[in-house]
């Protein structure tokens, strides 16, 4: 299939005739987002695929081991070109293979490296945020039991990025499989940022109203994706009626960034729909 190169039609891999999607850009007191994943294709591609629909555009840079998620000097050059054309702005989602809670003091330090690097080459896209994946699990797979010892891991994988210049003040923290209650220590200590991710919320069963009643203010970034048969990061179709009104009650009074974390135009088109309904019952 060739690569699309901007905003004509675009035939999705099943065949299907692509819908139109709803021209959202600057609807909301939040500013709308989506990923960089989108088409099946590179970053740029996608950029000026999304520019005309979304307010920011979520670099997911989600694997360290793959090379071509880093980007050239000369595609960061082009993407603030397209940020000026667009009126568009970035957040970034460092690579989520980085274990910063690994009991190895060894490959804690090289995931700490490799954040820096990641962060380095994208600061001059002058991002609103940097989304960090503290990860219970360690390299291998083992999640670590006692919190205490994980978080004093933790907490020395950041000073350490702290020391090699990475200004934390930037990074915003998810809650994964546990609540963002874990993190507020971490977050108060060095002045993190949250990111309340409804998804996960949904996945791991959490209670939406209380974390969004808790959390939702305190977030300069919300995560929104449904989940269906156990699978997250799917269209907003698939959250259900009770939880989606709570959120957009929640919403209506949020001024911080809203990402629709899906990974596919199946996903976004159907997702665009269902949020435009903020506007329509405002």
């Amino acid at each position: 299939m060739a690569t699309p190169s901007g905003p004509a039609e675009y035939s999705l891999a099943s065949g299907a005739v692509r819908k139109s999607l709803p021209a959202l850009k600057g609807k909301f007191a939040f500013q709308l987002a989506t990923t960089s994943y989108i088409l099946p294709s590179a970053l740029l591609p996608n950029i000026r695929f999304l520019g005309r629909y979304v307010d920011e555009v979520e670099l997911v840079l989600f694997e360290s081991s793959n090379q071509s998620n880093l980007p050239t000097l000369g595609e960061v050059r082009e993407m603030s070109r397209l940020a000026s054309d667009f009126d568009l702005t970035y957040n970034i989602h460092l690579p989520g293979d980085l274990f910063f809670g690994d009991p190895d003091p060894t490959l804690r330090r090289e995931f700490c490296a490799t954040a820096l690097r990641f962060y380095e080459r994208t600061l001059p896209l002058d991002p609103t945020s940097y989304i960090l994946h503290l990860d219970s699990r360690g390299a291998d797979g083992t999640i670590e039991k006692d919190q205490g010892i994980w978080q004093g891991r933790v907490t020395e994988s950041l000073e350490t990025m702290r020391l090699h210049g990475l200004d934390l003040s930037r990074l915003v923290v998810e809650n994964l499989e546990y609540p963002l209650e874990r993190l507020s220590s971490l977050a108060e200590r060095f002045d993190l940022g949250f990111c309340l991710d409804v998804g996960h919320l949904l996945l791991y069963r959490h209670d939406v109203g209380k974390h969004l009643q808790s959390f939702l203010q305190k977030s300069s970034m919300v995560h929104l994706h449904g989940v269906k048969d156990g699978q997250d990061h799917r269209g907003l179709d698939h959250i259900p009626s009770q939880a989606w009104d709570t959120i957009c009650r929640g919403l209506k009074e949020y001024r911080g960034v809203v990402s629709l974390e899906v990974f596919s135009l199946e996903d976004l088109i159907p997702s665009l729909e269902r949020i435009e309904e903020i506007i329509k019952g405002a």
